[in-house]
């Protein structure tokens, strides 16, 4: 009865419907089930919803804030500057693939998380020439540095959840996000390589061998970069500076190292998000600023505030000003009710007692249960997108089957952490979100497959779904015992 709720959730995923009804109707069979069949009381209910309201408030501002900034940016031309800017004029390539999928995405993903990344990491790939469905494949990879997004909240929370300090399970998970570092650059080299047209338009056994080598190659430079700088800079930080790096290194190689003039009036809006925001949280951190602090530390306040500037530096024209708040409303609407909907069906699942039987029993296996670690974790990052919220889901059993099995609980909840930030980026949510910014490009003699979330479900499902796998292997024979 507790995973009702999510399979009649997926299975709506494959009937033709609004994008809302598949999370709606999960949400209502889940609070249905925890106060018929498990006998939850109503306030407590009401208590998990009451607890989750102001982070649906925020998330919907962050994904708002993120559309208009980003409706500004392809208003005004300066995703296409960008684009020119950091490709050299060298298109859909699979080097450009990698600059914004082991760097420029993740590193918008670690200051801002909540699939802001997506909403401004997604035009610029199409700006780059990639086709709809190649760009919103790669936006999503992308997203493969979730124990880091938004300057790791979600890590934060796994290692209070595990009594050890942040920066020991920012390591940890490091370590166990080495396979999707590397699964993603090879995964994104191919995605970007197989629309690189060859002589006769067929690509080669030695072509996938190349891509794969490229991808792999960035993923352990990643690796380095962010388990170096969790060692020297601390968790928090970690993400942004190791995927800055990263996309210095790659846009050098593509320029080989004569990169153009910089486009500052083109920069200038995304400067104000990602300075404001990490200003914001390291004020919201080190000041008693409560409520103030809160919004000076969201996403949601820089990417409006980058917007308003665009609007300026940019020279906006007054018809795109006048269409501009309907164009931001209807995209809103069709982008923030799902995503809204699916975190509010990870409160009903947690908070109405459905994750606890579901955790039980599994947990009742026994040592077997080690393989399902990273999966329990991965399906709380599928329902609600969020590294948070999955966390808070499954995290304290997570710990208590460590204790109960004798094993050691910091790299117990590292297998929960790595593997909930993963699974976001295949999540309905996720997937909805690249579908409805993604879509209105797709044209009828566009090459390549259909555009359908389908599709986008077979570029990004099956990685995640590998690294959980090799990620359960890892648990059963290398998990560490309680010291």
């Amino acid at each position: 009865m507790a995973a009702v709720p999510i399979v009649l959730t997926l299975t709506l995923l494959l009937v033709p419907a609004p994008s809302w009804v598949a999370p709606g109707a999960g949400l209502v069979s889940a609070v249905m089930i925890g106060l018929a069949w498990f006998g939850t009381p109503v306030a407590e209910v009401a208590s998990a919803f009451s607890e989750s309201f102001w982070i649906l408030i925020e998330v919907l501002a962050i994904i708002a804030g993120g559309i208009l900034l980003s409706r500004v940016m392809d208003r005004t031309g300066a995703q296409e500057k960008m684009a020119r800017w950091l490709s050299a004029g060298g298109g859909p390539t699979v080097v450009s693939a990698l600059l914004m999928t082991h760097g420029v995405v993740p590193f918008m993903e670690t200051v801002t998380g909540f699939g802001v990344s997506v909403i401004i990491g997604l035009p610029l790939l199409l700006s780059l020439g990639f086709t709809p469905l190649r760009a919103a494949s790669l936006s999503l990879v992308a997203l493969m540095v979730g124990p880091w997004g938004s300057m790791g909240p979600g890590t934060l929370l796994g290692s209070q959840i595990a009594g050890v300090t942040l920066d020991d399970l920012g390591v940890a998970s490091g370590v166990l996000n080495v396979i999707a570092f590397l699964g993603s650059g090879a995964v994104a080299a191919v995605i970007a390589g197989r629309g690189v047209p060859a002589t006769d338009g067929r690509a080669r056994p030695g072509d996938y061998g190349a891509w794969i080598g490229m991808g792999l190659a960035s993923g352990v430079v990643l690796s380095v970069l962010v388990l170096a700088a969790n060692l020297v800079l601390g968790t928090a930080v970690a993400g942004a500076v190791a995927t800055l790096v990263m996309s210095a290194g790659w846009a050098a190689v593509i320029s080989r190292g004569r990169m153009g003039p910089v486009p500052a009036r083109a920069l200038a809006p995304y400067l104000v998000l990602l300075v404001g925001t990490i200003m914001g949280q390291f004020l919201e951190s080190l000041l008693p600023l409560g409520g103030l602090g809160a919004v000076l530390g969201s996403p949601a306040l820089w990417s409006i505030s980058g917007a308003l500037v665009g609007i300026v530096v940019l020279s906006m024209d007054k018809g795109h000003r006048w269409r501009l708040p309907r164009e931001i409303t209807r995209m809103w609407l069709q982008v923030a009710a799902p995503t809204g909907l699916y975190l509010v069906l990870g409160t009903a699942v947690s908070g109405g007692g459905l994750a606890e039987a579901l955790a039980t029993a599994l947990t009742g296996l026994g040592q077997a249960y080690l393989f399902l670690v990273p999966l329990l974790g991965g399906l709380g990052g599928y329902i609600t997108a969020s590294g948070t919220g999955a966390n808070a889901m499954f995290g304290g059993t997570q710990d208590a089957a460590a204790h109960a099995l004798g094993k050691d609980p910091l790299w117990m909840m590292a297998s929960q952490n790595v593997a909930a930030g993963l699974a976001c980026l295949a999540s309905p949510a996720r997937i909805e979100l690249a579908y409805q910014i993604a879509g209105p490009h797709q044209r009828e003699d566009t090459a390549g497959p259909a555009f359908t979330r389908g599709a986008l479900i077979a570029r990004t499902l099956p990685f995640v779904l590998v690294c959980l796998a090799l990620w359960g292997i890892g648990s059963m024979l290398w998990m560490p015992a309680a010291g």
